[in-house]
């Protein structure tokens, strides 16, 4: 009995790591068309629902690198992707269950107006689990390049976070006030790109469907010994 569930529980674990990364996606916002963004608007593409978070004014936006014309966007991106502004931010969530973030495209977006008051600072990644707890990972954003531009880079998040599940992720930003904190709001400043979000969904519904799998193999083993 104890070998028939452990078979049993063994497939559903391979079959649920195979389910997740043949179910895993990437964000890329290429299907979205391009859009001025306010707290609460949704944007949807493939599996995923992306709620814009904010003050309720001009929160952010579906843009490429010639409709970004209210901020200097960073450089390094050809196609579109969601702009967080006016210290806003974006939050992450799937139709059908929990997920996790395994990586992004991220830079900085400088304001247009005056002379940024802070100093560019990070870009936050928090996941909410199932129980309503937070972790929170962050990196700074890279400095200007010799051009004096902001560019994307590309973050491929640590393994502990990236191989948790969360109900929902939520990415923000903050800038360094120069007291040693890095904060948000900030005057409206804080603002970053984002592109290329890779997540795999929660593969619970697979595991289940082992643990029955292992009651059925048990129930057919009893009516053999009859």
């Amino acid at each position: 009995m104890k070998k028939i569930f452990q078979t049993a529980l063994a497939l559903a674990a391979t079959l649920a790591c195979s389910a997740a990364f043949a179910g895993g996606g990437t964000i890329t916002f290429d299907s979205v068309l391009p859009n001025i963004l306010t707290n609460g608007d949704v944007t949807t593409e493939g599996n995923a629902v992306i709620t814009t978070v904010g003050q309720g004014g001009f929160d952010g936006s579906i843009s490429d690198q010639s409709s970004c014309f209210l901020a200097i966007c960073p450089s390094g991106n050809a196609t579109q992707f969601y702009a967080a502004l006016n210290d806003g931010g974006l939050n992450i969530k799937l139709f059908d269950g929990g997920l996790n973030l395994t990586g992004l495209d991220f830079g900085f977006v400088l304001p247009l107006s005056a002379a940024l008051d802070f100093s560019v600072g990070q870009l936050l990644v928090t996941g909410i689990d199932a129980l309503g707890g937070s972790t929170t990972i962050q990196r700074d954003f890279d400095l200007q390049d010799a051009n004096g531009n902001y560019n994307f880079s590309h973050w491929d998040f640590d393994t502990g976070f990236a191989s948790s599940w969360f109900q929902s992720v939520t990415i923000s930003s903050c800038l360094y006030d120069g007291n040693g904190g890095c904060v948000n709001p900030a005057e409206n400043q804080a603002q970053f790109a984002v592109d290329n979000i890779g997540y795999l969904p929660e593969p619970g519904s697979v595991a289940l469907v082992g643990v029955s799998l292992a009651g059925l193999l048990a129930a057919k083993r009893r009516r053999r010994s009859v």
